[in-house]
């Protein structure tokens, strides 16, 4: 079994952003990883642990939401930078 992605979840946090990844390893535990990146933008931020995912081999489309609150919101837009920032490490 490979490791995959499970779900991403982003915020902002005393002026960085942080992005949390949830993934599933090699023998199918669930993991998660925490990446404090020294920016307002998220999709930035969301871009640069790509990267850094694909690079330990991580792949997969997971759901990638802004956590807001006590909420968390969809935003396609931040989900497309991810996915794509990913996906083009890989090809």
């Amino acid at each position: 079994m490979e490791a995959r992605l499970d779900q991403v979840l982003v915020w902002l946090e005393q002026g960085r952003a942080v992005v949390q990844v949830e993934y599933f390893d090699a023998l199918g535990k669930l993991r998660r990883e925490i990446f404090y990146r020294p920016t307002h933008d998220l999709g930035r931020a969301l871009e640069e642990v790509a990267l850094v995912l694909a690079e330990q081999g991580l792949h997969g489309r997971p759901r990638v939401r802004r956590k807001r609150g006590s909420g968390l919101l969809v935003e396609p837009q931040l989900q497309e930078r991810f996915w794509k920032a990913l996906r083009d490490t890989h090809e």
